[in-house]
């Protein structure tokens, strides 16, 4: 759109001989609205020549009103089921005296008394004008704008070019060419109208008004906005507001269908493939996009629409042959009319704007805000803007999670560039296709070959890592760089549900998410309870509206989220499934919602089930199996022991004052329940100190990480003081109120003080996360780690390139290939001979390296057969090379129903997702009270 210069105050020359002017009023079903409609038409400084009202009879209210009209110059009646420019040719069939230009106008709109002048103002100021729109306002509120002129993107959205709410203060009153206008008042020059054809039948209901203007800008004439003309429009049919009985039906997708016909119709011959792949893509992503956004209405729709533009083409291809004879100017001469490209993409980024801001929203006072501020009326003064406190105050939330977030960076200082890695976090892989492939593939390439099902936190892996696709170790870096304001907004959230003092409850999300720190999982790299403790807010939230309120679409959320915290940290899913029976126990009633979440939760995992949970390898959490002894007195003071693990005397105050929490008598159940939680993290982590896991057959004995119930305890220990604070409000108990703020206040600030200063590194790392030198790890082929000595025992570990990635290192090769390879190296190391070099290329490997290794067993290798010396990346390591000729065996693989079964299981994700997900249930048209039924 362009504009023009504003145009002089002077007497219009079409006053002296004005123009005949036929208005046609189509009417239906609109008794609601034609008392006032028809008012102002009386009111107008300048009248129609030719007043000319149509109905299709559906309602008798509406045709006695039509017909106690003073001022018709005649009423007609048109066929049912006509849409508004089928009735519009009916009554300028009707017509026989002559006259100039056609006056449209609905039924639901208020015309100001200048409006037929403030249109033939513009109208007659240029020969080539062939169409003028009014400005068109909300009714019943009479100061927001709807429309200003129309344009379509180039999806084919309608697009006003305003803000939502826009109030009109005059910054639109410019005359402008415009693409289009609506139909609701728009002046339609009469040769215009014939040489057109009117409005394209195939159109009854939406998109008319564009496929207008559109064939009139490419047949020569221009459109315009004439915003001195004012029209009050209420968009009953659009808004739903309209009983259709006996006229057009709306049926599902015609409004997109609508839309995909007129940029079809309407396009230039060398755009119309183009054009027709992009909209067709661009609706499958629709689709797919409202199916997860559960809007199944409008999925449906798309749907429909698609069948009836794409599989029917017969009548978009007549609209572009009878468009044809009066195209002179193409769409690239009308480009300044349509809507930038990046339209869309602005309107997605809104969605997904407000999609956050519903997910985190900021606690604030009260304030002004941009759409609070109303239009005063016109004899009001203006308001007065007071001084307002800075936005840190008026915004304390957020100023916290700003807080967290510079934190959370200067605490990762060390590790701020790179793959992030540890002894237990692999680094990730260089693309997502190798998690994609993990889950389809029949023959993983891991170690001396591996025919595993993938692990299940692949699978979310996968689909997050859709949106870094060539930078998967970014998801891995955010999870652990920014775990802590991500569990404080996930607190937050749920503290939203549990209190109402704002102070308390932020103070509680803030040092939730410090619980994150200090039981060192950051520093560990231990995303299993990261993701963990990120998420139980969000599961306890969940469970808690299942409980008191149960849907479907709960339960399927609360079986998400134990099926994605299980899939990181096995543990967790024995956990989930206690607190559904704990809930179904207290609420019957919702026992069966509860269930289907235990269900659900459990089928997901797949056969992560039976391999981790089921197993005695439950305590394994995603990443490499890592010893983690934890004294009793480290899991009580929160943490998991080992490096990285906070001091014990961080959590002493939150311990203290956790305990007074059961004090107080009025606030003592809630707040027994928060501690029979704590209690239940604090059992999780002593059994976890005390107990050991076998990892793989031949494998050492390792010792469970118990920082998972050590978290759990802590933050139920939080919530306990949360739910007992509003005794302090009483007079009983107000004297403590003191001492109970600097022992709340004390673990937040000694724990984030403590991680700032010392920061998540040590022992995770960022940089090259290789485990055998690099010339190794450039070549594919398989190296057998060396590690140990001869006294304490060798553990032999293959490996491929590198090492193996996140999501890998859960993958092994079949027993009697592990038995081979542990009784080959272990003869190689004491009797070498060349039938054990045979042995290993039999097994694939290529290459063996002992990154620590003592002189006497590097004699002994050095004497085997079929084993060379190469270079190695430091004096304390060796590496030989295989030279035996032996034809390495095949590697394990699945059956042929692999990729069939990880496709089913994929896709049960995305169906828990979707049915995870909230309805978005479209208001459905009410009964108009005034009118009854004639049927």
């Amino acid at each position: 759109m362009h504009d023009d210069d504003l145009e002089d105050e002077s007497v219009p020359a079409w006053r002296a001989s004005p123009p005949s002017v036929l208005a046609v009023l189509v009417a239906h079903r609109g008794s609601r609205w034609l008392p006032q409609t028809l008012a102002a038409l009386d009111r107008l400084h300048h009248r129609p020549d030719h007043l000319v009202l149509v109905h299709d009879d559906s309602d008798p209210a509406t045709r006695d009103l039509l017909e106690g009209h003073a001022h018709a110059s005649r009423i007609v009646t048109a066929p049912a089921r006509r849409g508004f420019g089928g009735q519009v040719a009916v009554a300028v069939e009707s017509q026989t005296e002559a006259y100039d230009w056609i006056w449209l106008l609905h039924d639901d709109q208020i015309c100001d008394p200048d409006a037929l002048s403030g249109l033939l103002d513009e109208a007659t100021r240029d020969p080539d004008i062939g169409i003028v729109g009014p400005k068109v306002r909300e009714w019943p509120s009479l100061r927001r704008l709807l429309e200003v002129g129309l344009t379509v993107t180039g999806t084919g959205q309608r697009e006003t070019m305003l803000e939502s709410g826009e109030p009109d203060a005059g910054q639109h009153d410019r005359p402008q060419d415009v693409l289009a206008v609506g139909s609701a008042g728009m002046l339609v020059r009469r040769d215009v109208w014939e040489r057109l054809g009117g409005t394209d039948p195939r159109l009854p209901l939406f998109f008319d008004d564009i496929d207008l203007g559109w064939r009139a800008n490419r047949a020569g004439y221009r459109v315009r906005t004439a915003p001195r003309s004012i029209v009050f429009h209420a968009e009953a049919t659009a808004n739903r507001r309209r009983v259709r009985r006996k006229g057009v039906r709306e049926h599902a997708g015609e409004r997109r269908a609508a839309a995909l016909h007129t940029m079809l119709a309407n396009s230039d011959p060398l755009r119309f493939l183009p054009l027709s792949i992009r909209l067709f893509v661009g609706s499958l992503l629709r689709f797919v996009g409202f199916l997860f956004g559960k809007d199944l209405r409008s999925a449906r729709g798309e749907i429909m629409a698609m069948v009836t533009v794409f599989a029917n083409p017969g009548p978009m291809i007549a609209a572009r042959r009878r468009r044809k004879p009066n195209v002179v100017r193409r769409n690239r001469e009308l480009k300044d009319l349509f809507a930038p490209f990046w339209m869309p993409y602005q309107h997605g980024l809104d969605v997904a704007a407000t999609t956050v801001q519903a997910v985190v929203r900021p606690e604030s006072v009260d304030s002004l805000g941009l759409r609070s501020i109303g239009v005063a009326e016109e004899d009001e003064e203006d308001p007065v803007v007071v001084d307002q406190p800075p936005w840190w105050r008026r915004r304390p939330w957020l100023t916290w999670v700003l807080v967290l977030l510079v934190g959370s960076l200067v605490a990762a200082r060390s590790v701020a560039a790179g793959h992030l890695f540890s002894p237990v976090l692999p680094a990730s892989p260089d693309a997502v296709s190798s998690w994609w492939r993990l889950l389809f593939e029949r023959s993983h390439a891991v170690g001396l070959g591996s025919a595993d099902v993938a692990p299940a936190y692949v699978v979310p892996l996968a689909f997050v890592g859709l949106l870094v696709w060539f930078a998967p170790g970014l998801i891995s870096w955010i999870l652990t760089v920014l775990a802590v304001p991500f569990a404080a907004l996930t607190a937050h959230r749920f503290g939203r549900l549990v209190s109402d003092d704002r102070a308390v409850r932020m103070t509680w999300a803030v040092s939730y998410g410090l619980v994150v720190g200090v039981t060192g999982a950051i520093a560990g790299g231990r995303l299993g309870t990261v993701v963990t403790l990120v998420v139980a807010p969000l599961f306890a939230n969940v469970l808690l509206r299942l409980v008191l309120e149960p849907t479907w679409t709960r339960a399927a959320l609360v079986g998400l989220w134990i099926a994605l915290v299980a899939a990181f940290a096995p543990v967790a899913w024995a956990l989930g499934i206690v607190a559904l029976v704990v809930s179904a126990l207290l609420v019957r009633s919702s026992a069966r919602y509860l269930a289907l979440s235990g269900v659900i939760g459990t089928v997901l995992l797949g056969p992560w089930l039976l391999d981790r949970v089921l197993s005695g390898r439950i305590w394994w959490e995603v990443g490499n199996p890592v010893d983690a002894p934890a004294s009793a007195w480290d899991v009580v003071t929160g943490t998991g022991g080992g490096p990285g693990s906070a001091p014990w005397w961080i959590a002493v105050p939150l311990i203290v004052l956790a305990a007074a929490a059961l004090v107080p008598e009025a606030t003592r159940r809630a707040v027994a329940g928060a501690w029979i939680v704590a209690v239940a993290g604090l059992a999780t982590g002593l059994l976890a100190s005390i107990s050991t896991y076998v990892p793989f057959p031949g494998a050492p004995e390792v010792r469970a990480w118990s920082g998972l119930g050590a978290g759990i305890w802590l933050g139920g220990l939080l919530t306990a003081v949360l739910f007992a604070w509003p005794a302090l409000r009483t007079r009983k108990h107000r004297r403590w109120r003191r001492p109970a703020i600097a022992l709340l206040a004390a673990f937040p600030i000694l724990a984030g003080g403590w991680l700032v200063v010392r920061g998540i590194d040590d022992p995770l790392e960022s940089g090259d996360a290789r485990v055998v030198p690099a010339f190794l790890a450039a070549r594919p082929g398989t190296t057998v780690v060396l590690t140990g000595d001869s006294e304490s025992g060798i553990v032999a570990d293959a490996v491929v390139g590198p090492g193996p990635y996140l999501g890998a290192e859960a993958l092994r090769t079949t027993a009697e290939r592990e038995d081979r390879l542990r009784d080959t190296v272990t003869s190689l190391v004491t009797t070498p001979t060349r039938d054990d070099v045979d042995e290993l290329a039999r097994l694939g490997v290529d290459s063996i390296y002992a990154p620590d290794v003592d002189l006497d067993l590097a004699r002994r290798i050095d004497a085997a057969p079929g084993l060379a010396q190469k270079g190695s990346d430091s004096p304390d390591s060796r590496v030989w090379s295989v030279t035996s000729e032996v034809e390495a065996e095949p590697a394990p693989e699945a059956g042929p129903a692999r990729p069939w079964i990880a496709g089913v299981w994929v896709l049960a994700w995305v169906g828990a997702f979707v049915g995870a997900l909230p309805v978005r249930r479209n208001a459905a048209p009410g009964p108009d009270p005034d009118e009854e039924d004639d049927a």
